[in-house]
């Protein structure tokens, strides 16, 4: 009998299993199944961890999260495993257009994840053919038409296939990262944490007086850290306004503590509409997201020629012009015809720095961005046409995901797009408006300094590190805390289990700022000539291959589904 080792088991793993169970049923065939998660929560994995600070958010809204389906019943070899909720009924989510959208602690879903995966190991620990292993597996190598893995403890198994489902590992630091953290290891008087996860880390710091703190990146963790090191015995947030979740920080006492974010463009992130009707302002239509799958298939799945994104922007110029025209009163007032509209947002997609009227100047203060964007989501405040580009850009997300993974598209034009979609996440992957009234309020109480948000000039000092702006302001951090998440780019990637795989030349990049490349049904594409031992990538160490491997629905969609069915036909062959 042919044995299967999944390694990795957060949601994808876990769909993934199911969804083996479910094929291996339906065709009545058997596998010996063997599964390898370090972590103690599997389902949940490190992200998901159901004992994590319930200051980590998850950043879409619970109403989307319908597409965490029902797992129906599986009966597989002579044992039954009972069906699971999806999570809108195990969480009893009901719908109220008009209220504001909630966002759960990831701790939650995490709680929803551990629960379904027990569910189903309760059922299959009923037979011989499944084994969970707690290890971290650091070696895959070919041996005798067989992969050897290598665990932790240098236990050697063998396996006729892998499914390599490992999310996020670490890269190699950025020479100021490096920099920061040798400055911090020879300097007793400063800190660094390389890594914003787990918070709880940071715990020491939270009560901490007279202190102030850098954060490297201005994303969505730097929010969850600025969350957890605010929430503390010196002060709490106060909701000020239910409708529009104003808040104000209220200090018990002084703590007399700064936190200082920083990045590149030092831009903040855009929260997403307060609720479905705003959010429906932005949606296309069913007909337009079928037109716009139609158009891109064209180019993705033929052998036709593309050295541009024309092919791709001016569908999506179509679809937001129409939206942007029929908000009317509610976009910045203007006299455009729709097809000047049309010109301008494909002007805006095409170009990085394009400027115009109805586009939010985002030179002005850190703190006046924040609060425009935050007044657009509310509903409050005419729509610019960027914020309105990009919401319906994250309506298009799940399009795009289906239509560029695994497409004929030359490298470099795959690169675009995703460097495309990666522009729009400041606002696609936007925290909710309740993030954000918590940074504003943060300002408002003189805790959370912005007057250095953009790539800040940085000495390292004997007390720490000392942060220049444009205006030669100066502040000094003794504890910077780095929250930039590292792009997936294989040939950074320094965990064992990736550089054994590129030693041994079983995965190879799909471009050299990319992921590993696979084929349609997530199969690796080996250097190794005629390789015929199946190693399978699903999640994010495929981008380029995949596109959406961040977002929590991809972990229960198709590409496992096709996965799971050509695994079991395999076995047939």
């Amino acid at each position: 009998m042919k044995r299967l080792a999944i390694i990795g088991l957060g949601p994808r793993g876990l769909y993934a299993l199911e969804n083996l169970l479910i094929e291996l049923c339906e065709n009545d065939k058997q596998i010996h199944i063997e599964v390898f998660e370090p972590n103690d929560q599997p389902g949940a994995g490190q992200v998901w961890n159901t004992n994590q600070s319930n200051s980590n958010w998850i950043n879409i809204t619970e109403r989307a999260l319908s597409g965490i389906t029902k797992r129906p019943e599986i009966k597989y070899h002579n044992i039954t495993i009972e069906s699971f909720a999806s999570y809108h009924e195990w969480c009893n989510f009901s719908l109220d257009k008009e209220e504001a959208d909630t966002f759960p602690p990831r701790n939650k879903m995490g709680r929803y994840l551990h629960e379904r995966f027990n569910s189903l190991e309760k059922g299959l620990l009923k037979t011989q053919l499944y084994k969970r292993h707690q290890q971290t597996i650091t070696t895959i190598e070919p041996k005798d038409k067989l992969l050897k893995l290598t665990a932790s403890k240098n236990q050697v198994y063998t396996f006729d296939e892998v499914l390599l489902t490992i999310g996020h590992q670490p890269t190699e630091l950025s020479d100021q990262l490096n920099a920061f953290i040798t400055h911090a290891n020879k300097n007793e008087n400063c800190s660094v944490f390389s890594e914003a996860y787990p918070v709880e880390q940071l715990n020491d710091l939270k009560n901490k007086q007279n202190i102030n703190i850098g954060i490297r990146g201005f994303g969505l963790a730097s929010i969850d850290v600025i969350r957890y090191l605010v929430k503390n015995n010196f002060g709490d947030f106060k909701l000020k306004n239910p409708v529009t979740k104003k808040l104000e920080y209220s200090a018990s006492k002084d703590q007399n503590l700064k936190i200082v974010p920083f990045s590149l463009d030092g831009l903040p992130l855009a929260p997403k509409p307060l609720n479905k009707i705003i959010d429906d302002w932005y949606k296309p239509s069913d007909s337009e997201l079928k037109n716009l799958e139609k158009e891109l298939t064209f180019f993705t799945r033929s052998e036709k020629k593309v050295e541009d994104l024309d092919f791709l922007v001016s569908p999506v110029s179509k679809i937001a012009t129409r939206v942007y025209c029929d908000l009317k009163d509610k976009a910045i007032d203007h006299s455009f015809k729709s097809k000047k509209i049309y010109h301008k947002i494909s002007s805006f997609l095409k170009h990085d720095n394009y400027s115009d009227v109805l586009i939010q100047d985002e030179s002005v203060p850190t703190y006046e961005l924040m609060r425009s964007y935050v007044n657009m989501a509310l509903g409050t405040q005419k729509t610019s046409l960027d914020y309105c580009v990009w919401q319906v850009w994250r309506h298009c997300q799940p399009t795009f995901y289906k239509v560029f993974s695994y497409s004929k598209l030359k490298d470099e034009v795959l690169k675009k797009v995703i460097a495309l979609d990666e522009r729009s996440k400041r606002f696609s992957y936007g925290p909710p408006i309740e993030s954000m009234q918590q940074l504003i309020a943060l300002v408002d109480e003189g805790i959370l300094d912005l007057n250095y948000t953009k790539d800040p000039e940085i000495k390292l000092t004997e007390n720490g590190f000392l942060l220049n702006n444009e205006t030669q302001k100066s502040i000094e951090v003794s504890v910077m805390i780095n929250s930039v998440l590292d792009p997936p780019e294989l040939l950074k990637v320094n965990s064992n289990i990736v550089t054994d795989l590129l030693k041994n030349d079983l995965v190879k990049p799909i471009h050299s700022d990319l992921g590993i490349e696979t084929d349609e049904n997530a199969y690796v594409k080996s250097k190794i000539e005629n390789f015929g031992t199946p190693i399978a990538v699903l999640g994010r160490l495929a981008k380029g291959s995949v596109m959406g491997v961040d977002a929590i629905l991809e972990c229960f969609g198709d590409r496992i589904e096709n996965w799971a069915k050509h695994c079991v036909k395999n076995l047939s062959d």
